[in-house]
């Protein structure tokens, strides 16, 4: 039954059809908080597939942000449940959209599901330029320093960022994990990042096994 309702969790948020999705999740979470963390699966497959609609240019910037809201609210929904085994702070991710990009739909998505497993957050918001994120990473020390991208376009700045940290000092004191539907594993590779997370359960679970490797 729960995989129907999983289904049906999707194809809703895909269909921007916010009360079925919420009805869904909430069917979802009726079945057992133990599927929490299979509806947070469900709502970012589904925003990763928003991604790629938007930038192959079947979707308009409303309708990214329609799905954004919807997504925002299931995940409100969700995150207590995802709580109960979170009681110990984890570390510190500072998490920002490189510069010239606005987009932060999956960024915090991020957070939400970060913050849920323990991990405090520094949200940098949007159109991040290197040195604020170099300065973040001096100021907070933090375990990791996640970066976002929607826009091919701005996919560069992810490099220059961490030629930033670097010239800090500190790029060997911080994990980067890189995400977002313009950026892959090879690119990430290749520009010096320590990962690529496809989706923020992904990247959450990633962070985590640098957290115990401390």
């Amino acid at each position: 039954m729960t995989d129907e309702l999983l289904e049906k969790l999707r194809g809703s948020l895909l269909e921007l059809d916010k009360e079925a999705t919420l009805e869904a999740v909430r069917a979802v979470l009726q079945e057992g908080s133990a599927h929490a963390e299979a509806g947070v699966r469900a709502v970012t497959d589904a925003l990763d597939r928003v991604g790629r609609l938007f930038q192959e240019g079947d979707w308009f910037l409303g309708e990214l942000v329609y799905a954004g809201e919807i997504a925002k609210q299931a995940m409100e929904l969700l995150s207590p449940h995802l709580s109960a085994g979170a009681d110990k702070r984890l570390g510190t991710v500072v998490v920002g959209t490189v510069q010239g990009d606005m987009h932060d739909l999956g960024k915090n998505i991020f957070i939400t599901y970060a913050q849920s497993a323990g991990f405090e957050i520094v949200d940098l918001g949007t159109d991040v330029t290197v040195e604020q994120f170099a300065e973040a990473a001096l100021e907070h020390q933090p375990l990791a320093l996640g970066m976002s991208c929607l826009l091919t376009v701005s996919a560069g700045a992810i490099g220059r960022v961490i030629e930033g940290l670097d010239r800090r000092g500190v790029r060997e004191s911080v994990k980067v994990i890189v995400g977002g539907a313009a950026l892959t594993e090879e690119f990430a590779h290749e520009v010096g990042a320590d990962a690529f997370a496809p989706d923020a359960v992904t990247g959450t679970g990633i962070i985590r096994a640098w957290s115990q490797g401390r």
